[in-house]
């Protein structure tokens, strides 16, 4: 679809005419295009999108009796009624247009039900026939706001009945009276006269009515593309008028930004009164960025007398010609008084703010009703003339949806499944994180079980290098000193065991330390299981939500819950007896892997006794040793003769028949102060958890994936249809497709809006081809 261009107004032209004047044909595109603006802007808000869409709108708001409706009627030419007060209790759209002959059109527009609620779709109701004849316009405005405040009597009988109140009468209403006027001296002008601002109520009034209106009001100028004409009155201090505070007053600093202020009943100022409304005027207080206006309507003498709205023009232009101070205006300010001239002002900003803000509302009108299609694809109608076909169809459907999130195919991928897009796919990443995660945490807590042993007695407090050099220990992903692990010292070793012969120490030994992590690992298998079945039945009835949750009323979903919710039970049940035997088998320790233990127990015992050592203030040798390994360099004398009888020794080895030694072995050669078989349990126990862990830390996952999480797909058509094959009679099953009452009703909601939708993105391509068409034409004459 074409975007609607941005369009200002064009600029003056000089070829011929008078400098700074425009000619004829410039002015006349100039007014096409504005009038083709407020004219697409009263279609949309016909449409009802107004609600959910931010429309550019003027909204006419002030105080009781500030001269809004005499206001109202200097741009309309139409008389409003005037008794009771009837015209101030609920919204009324005012669209004005030029045409060569006069007619008005009253429609009542019905936005909310009796209660303030929003309506499922928003209906127009036409008002009685076009008025051709002035005088008719006052009853039938009058009967037409009867009417939206009487929503439960019909409109028809509103028009030829009794417009008298009755208890059911309501004191406000946001439901709108939309009058449309079009004649040869009418403007293109498009806006929203909302009930005056109430400071007081009378005896016998409603205390909640202010802030019913000022709820209204704020509701309207609230929205950042609605245009504000704040009215105000000269012959009350501006202090005393609650609607010029409510938008002067405003928190929200914009709201300044898009008032236009007017002044009337600007002849009954005082002259000692004068200069202080003469600066609002010229924007020395009370400052507006679209500045002040003044006007003057009919008082109440000039209607008693019957004076016509042609009449009141033409004293309008007269006051302000002859009456000081405001013949006496100069520049900018003479430009400032006047109902043509404010009228003028208020067509201008309102079908510029149209021609800016187009492009945006396309873009959301083309969003939001792709949106409402997407959800409504959800709630389409059930296919009751063969009920059984149907629940087969969303059996398999469901069956599908969830072996696909076990799977974990991304959504990328399982989009090539079908043409149509999958709204639940990001559910498959969301599953196979969740569980990743579980195993992850797993591993950790499986690793936090580590024997932490300590090669220094537990009355000596180790020195920063035994600590720094415990620290290099770290092998693969296990830390240092893990919070709340047991620490096994050097003494507490050697004191748990029972002396054979001298150096000699019982298995029995080395199978406590290893079981005092091991017997831990119950637990924690446990813990992970529970976590694993949490994520799969959270997610599982997620999807059968998503999928049947419509169908709650007929059992269709509770049915479907009970057989996956048995089948991952039986499931769980057989997944953790084999957790159980896997857990079983690491009470006794035992390994095949013999590389990675001597590997990890060579380390170890080379790491312990260094650490024992440098304890013992050896750290001198030790670090020699090591520094010869690294890529240090001697820096004295002294050191590369120390340096060099390390060669020596090492090239002697070598020529003895002992190749490959490095300058670290030779820390073994080191006495260890008898310690050498604890050293030997501490190395082996530590290298055996290493073994051990992670073979467990990857055989639990697996056994569940395998057995559980993966089993749940596996036949799974077969479980649902054999254990529901009773309930899947015809009868059966025409019952489980009954959709909920609110089921229903939000299908309606969402066919509604997607009709208001399609009518306003209809317009709006209507309105481009229009548009495009004209640039055409006056592309061809150029």
């Amino acid at each position: 679809m074409a975007r609607p261009r941005s369009w200002s107004p064009p600029p003056s032209s000089t070829g011929g005419h008078v400098e700074g004047t425009p000619d004829d044909a410039t002015l006349g595109q100039y007014a096409e295009r504005s009038h083709a603006l407020l004219d697409i802007l009263k279609d949309l808000h016909s449409t009802g999108i107004q609600n959910e869409l931010d429309l550019p709108k003027i909204v006419v708001i002030g105080s009781q009796s500030v001269g809004k409706s005499s206001l109202i009627e200097s741009m309309s030419g139409i008389a409003l009624p005037r008794n009771s007060g009837t015209c101030t209790r609920c919204p009324m759209e005012c669209r004005l247009q030029y045409a060569p002959s006069w007619s008005c059109q009253v429609v009542l527009r019905f936005q909310y039900d009796a209660h303030g609620k929003a309506r499922t779709e928003m209906k127009e109701v036409p008002f009685g026939e076009i008025i051709y004849d002035k005088s008719e316009v006052t009853t039938r405005l009058e009967r037409a706001q009867h009417a939206i405040l009487n929503p439960n009597i019909a409109p028809e009988s509103i028009l030829k009945g009794d417009v008298r109140p009755n208890s059911d009468t309501l004191t406000f209403s946001a439901n709108c009276v939309c009058v449309r006027v079009a004649g040869p001296n009418v403007p293109d002008l498009y806006f929203y006269d909302l009930p005056g601002v109430i400071a007081n109520v009378s005896d016998g009034g409603k205390e909640r009515d202010i802030e019913l209106v000022d709820k209204l009001a704020t509701s309207y100028v609230s929205r950042p593309n609605c245009l504000v004409l704040l009215v105000i009155t000269c012959d009350t201090d501006f202090e005393n008028q609650k609607a010029g505070r409510l938008v002067l007053k405003s928190k929200d600093r914009t709201l300044k930004e898009r008032t236009v202020g007017v002044l009337t009943k600007v002849d009954r100022i005082q002259p000692c009164d004068e200069e202080r409304w003469l600066q609002i005027l010229r924007g020395d207080e009370l400052v507006l960025r679209n500045g002040w206006y003044c006007v003057k309507q009919r008082g109440p003498k000039e209607l008693e007398a019957g004076v016509t709205w042609e009449e009141a023009k033409v004293q309008e232009q007269n006051f302000f010609s002859t009456e000081t101070p405001w013949c006496d205006l100069e520049g900018s300010l003479s430009g400032r008084v006047g109902s043509k001239a404010l009228s003028v002002k208020l067509g201008n900003i309102l079908s510029d703010l149209v021609s800016k803000e187009l492009p945006t509302i396309q873009t959301q009108v083309i969003q939001h009703l792709s949106e409402a299609k997407i959800a409504l694809a959800k709630f389409a109608p059930v296919n009751t003339e063969q009920p059984q076909t149907e629940v087969i169809r969303l059996l398999q459907e469901f069956a599908r949806t969830l072996a696909k999130h076990i799977d974990g195919v991304p959504p990328s991928l399982a989009s090539f499944d079908s043409l149509e897009e999958d709204p639940t796919d990001t559910a498959s990443t969301g599953l196979m994180n969740a569980l990743n995660n579980s195993y992850d945490r797993f591993r950790q807590r499986i690793r936090d079980t580590a024997p932490q042993f300590r090669p220094w007695s537990s009355s000596i407090e180790a020195k920063q290098e035994e600590l720094d050099l415990m620290a290099d220990m770290k092998l693969d992903d296990d830390p240092l000193g893990v919070p709340g692990a047991r620490v096994f010292y050097l003494d507490q070793v050697m004191n748990m065991a029972q002396k054979e012969l001298p150096g000699n120490f019982p298995f029995s030994v080395k199978e406590v330390l290893i079981s005092r992590s091991t017997t831990q690992w119950r637990d924690i298998a446990a813990q992970s299981f529970q976590e694993v079945w949490d994520h799969l039945v959270n997610h599982a009835n997620r999807l059968i939500d998503i999928h049947f949750g419509r169908y709650s009323r007929g059992g269709l979903k509770d049915d479907v819950q009970r057989v996956i919710v048995g089948h991952m039970k039986g499931l769980a049940k057989n997944a953790m007896e084999k957790v159980e035997g896997l857990c079983q088998t690491e009470e006794s320790p035992y390994t095949q892997n013999d590389h990675y233990f001597f590997d990890y127990r060579t380390k170890l015992l080379l790491r312990y006794k260094a650490a024992h050592r440098q304890s013992k203030s050896q750290s001198s040798v030790i670090q020699s040793l090591q520094d010869h390994d690294s890529s240090w360099k001697p820096q004295r004398n002294s050191d590369e003769a120390h340096w060099q009888n390390i060669n020596e020794v090492l090239s002697g080895l070598a020529t003895i028949g002992i190749p490959g030694i490095v300058a670290t072995d030779l820390i073994k050669l080191l006495p260890d102060d008898n310690m050498g078989p604890a050293f030997e349990i501490m190395a082996e126990v530590r290298a055996y958890f290493q073994v051990a862990y992670k073979r467990f830390s990857d055989n639990i996952p697996k056994q569940i994936d395998n057995d559980f999480v993966r089993g749940i797909t596996k036949d799974l058509n077969v479980v649902l249809f054999s254990q529901m094959i009773n309930s899947l009679t015809p009868t059966k099953c025409y019952e489980y497709l009954e959709e909920p009452a609110e089921v229903i009703q939000r299908r309606k909601e969402l066919e509604a809006r997607i009709k208001r939708l399609q009518a306003a993105k209809d317009r709006l391509l209507e309105f481009n081809r229009a548009q495009d068409r004209g640039f055409l034409r006056a592309s061809y004459h150029l």
